[in-house]
């Protein structure tokens, strides 16, 4: 192939190349927002999410009863879900139960996924809605 034709078909196959900056199926605040309802066992719709300044996600959770306000930071690293109590750790130890999520289906559903040392793996799938799916 001449070298012209080669220079010419370059910058229009990465026209069409997918970007790697495209938005991805689930926002992260979505994504955190489960998680973090999976993993305190609460209704992700009870959960509000806001962006933070040095890029984590904080997320809070008022408990109906009594309305005490619950705190948490979450970040994504790849699909893995890591997050901490405020005030608290990060959970990415070692002995950390591992939660990681998933984009399943056509794309509209998101797979939570909670692996713990010595206990059975939790997998909770939700719509766009945050509805969980049976």
């Amino acid at each position: 192939m001449p070298s012209f034709v080669r220079l010419l078909a370059f910058p229009i196959l990465l026209a069409f190349a997918p970007s790697a900056s495209a938005n991805p199926a689930f926002e992260t605040k979505a994504v955190c927002r489960t998680a973090i309802a999976v993993i305190m066992d609460r209704d992700p719709k009870l959960v509000r999410a806001t962006d933070a300044p040095d890029g984590v996600v904080v997320l809070t959770y008022a408990r109906p009863f009594d309305n005490f306000v619950f705190t948490y930071r979450c970040r994504l690293e790849g699909d893995r879900v890591v997050w901490a109590d405020e005030p608290g750790r990060w959970r990415d130890g070692a002995k950390d139960a591992k939660v990681s999520f998933e984009v399943a289906g056509t794309g509209d559903r998101l797979r939570i996924i909670v692996s713990r040392a010595n206990r059975p793996t939790v997998q909770q799938l939700f719509d766009r809605d945050l509805n969980e799916v049976p």
